[in-house]
């Protein structure tokens, strides 16, 4: 299989060859041979030999004889196998290109790699005679280009190809139909600027950048590589059409390479910001479980609380002994033992749900309730009785459709920071309320303003992002899982600028609720 690919590439690429050895500019077999060592080992490089020599003889006909194509062979089979060897070392035998660190170490020994095996292919042409001094120069530039341009374009499609989870991944983005239009873009595009630039189809390739922004942007690393093999295979189609000047051909070369460069980089950098978002939701997820234990302790401890004192007077009521056990009481406490622990099942299994799917409870929830639950966590935060708590008259009739549980967590979140901002005021000074009331359009308001020194402008825009927190201790979660729960139910979280520390919820309400 890999001798029929490598004979099939070098003779499709056979085009405008340079000299008694017919030197092409682009040159993709390399990229095979690479590749394949990469992945097998360093042991296939006999067979990478034995397959350059026999290219060399049915594609350009040994034009050096037998024992030149022989000696020039184990040369690029030699410093195939070199380049094959240094990627394995760098990338650690991870060949995903999956950071730009990779990306550069392959690219870094891709260009210096095919720059000593053109030195020393051009070198043994030369010392033989078969290249005069004035033909060096032009040689080793057009054998160079051709291999790492060739190295460039064609290896990543074939790192691609060999990994599952990149099969799978383009397997996938060709059921799309904007993947579709997207190299259709492309193909369009390349038949532009080889059909439409007439004799010299350089001055239009920039707009070949268009389209790859587009595909890199949507597709990653995955796109990227595949709109770079689409180009290349356009340039060596195009280029069929009418013969080019040697300048014109090394322009062309230089191009591709930036072009490869580019869709290298800029698809690694877009699949390394999706796993960076990936993995920020897993945090926020982690972090939300941290911020949601003092909600689930505060909701929780309500139904224990009360299971535990009616667990008692169970117990009371048995100690009377029998004859004397008033059933109808012993039985309206154990009913409301299932209740509570009914209640304390529905808290858990709300958090249950929310963790493993995502998913959320919505129900209709008064304002007044809410104001209720802010009340019994501005209690329990404040038990000492040090800060001056006051919770304001809920907004007329409102009622917001939301997950209580969530809601009551964004709540809790907001007076705690409240509380914290007044905690180093003197006794005096400490001052923290809530209050409600209902905007146009339906929507509910709800702002939780502490006496504290306020948010500076400098730190407003950074407030709500993720670990950024002035606490000695803490994640600085608490605000971002806040402003995702907010804008989760069609709502906000801002933080107001100002003397005072004020935090307003704002919250879709319902209309014509009864």
């Amino acid at each position: 299989m890999f001798i029929a690919c490598y004979l099939m590439l070098d003779w499709t690429s056979y085009l405008y060859p340079l000299g008694p050895f017919n030197i092409t500019p682009w040159n993709p077999p390399p990229a095979l041979s690479i590749v394949w060592m990469m992945l097998g080992g360093i042991s296939y490089a006999p067979l990478v030999f034995g397959t350059i020599l026999m290219a060399d003889v049915l594609v350009r006909h040994a034009p050096g004889g037998l024992l030149f194509s022989a000696l020039s062979s184990l040369v690029l089979a030699g410093g195939y196998a070199a380049i094959a060897a240094m990627l394995r070392h760098f990338l650690q035998c991870d060949y995903r290109l999956g950071d730009t660190r990779e990306v550069w170490a392959f690219v870094s020994i891709t260009a210096v790699g095919s720059a000593v095996v053109g030195i020393a292919y051009v070198g043994l042409l030369w010392i033989n005679n078969f290249v005069v001094g004035e033909l060096f120069s032009a040689a080793f530039v057009r054998f160079w280009l051709g291999d790492a341009v060739g190295v460039l374009v064609t290896a990543p499609l074939l790192l691609l190809a060999a990994d599952p989870a990149g099969r799978e991944r383009l397997r996938k983005a060709w059921h799309k139909p904007e993947t579709m239009l997207q190299f259709g873009v492309m193909i369009a595009t390349v038949a532009l600027v080889f059909e439409g630039a007439g004799d010299n189809p350089s001055q239009y390739f920039y707009v070949l950048f268009l389209p790859l922004i587009w595909i890199a942007l949507r597709g990653g690393f995955a796109g990227a590589v595949v709109a770079s093999g689409v180009v290349q295979v356009g340039i060596v189609l195009g280029t069929q059409g009418g013969p080019l000047n040697s300048l014109e051909l090394v322009e062309l070369q230089a191009l591709m390479a930036a072009f490869s460069l580019t869709a290298l980089f800029l698809g690694v950098m877009v699949d390394a910001r999706a796993r960076a978002v990936d993995a920020l939701k897993v945090s926020l997820r982690l972090a939300t479980a941290s911020e949601m234990a003092g909600a689930i302790a505060h909701e929780i401890n309500q139904p224990l609380g009360a299971l535990q004192m009616y667990g008692r007077a169970c117990e009371l009521y048995l100690a009377r002994g029998e004859g004397h056990v008033p059933y109808a009481e012993l039985g309206a406490t154990i009913a409301k033992m299932i209740g509570e622990s009914e209640r304390a099942a529905e808290v858990l299994g709300s958090l249950r749900d929310f963790f493993r799917t995502g998913t959320t409870r919505l129900e209709q929830i008064t304002v007044a309730s809410l104001l209720e639950s802010a009340q019994r966590t501005g209690r329990a935060l404040n038990a000492d009785r040090t800060v001056k708590f006051s919770v304001g008259a809920p907004a007329p009739s409102g009622v917001i459709m939301a997950d209580r549980l969530q809601i009551e967590l964004v709540l809790r979140n907001l007076i705690a920071n409240a509380f914290e901002a007044v905690a180093n005021l003197p006794p005096d000074k400490r001052q923290v309320s809530v209050e409600a009331k209902a905007l146009e359009g339906d929507r509910i308001l709800i702002r939780v303003v502490d006496s504290g020194p306020g948010h500076p402008s400098a730190a407003h825009n950074t407030i709500f992002e993720p670990l950024a927190t002035s606490k000695a201790t803490g994640m600085g979660m608490g605000l971002a899982i806040s402003q995702a729960i907010a804008e989760a139910h069609g709502g906000s979280v801002r933080a107001q600028v100002g003397k005072q520390s004020e935090f307003r919820l704002v919250l879709p309400g319902v209309r014509n609720h009864d």
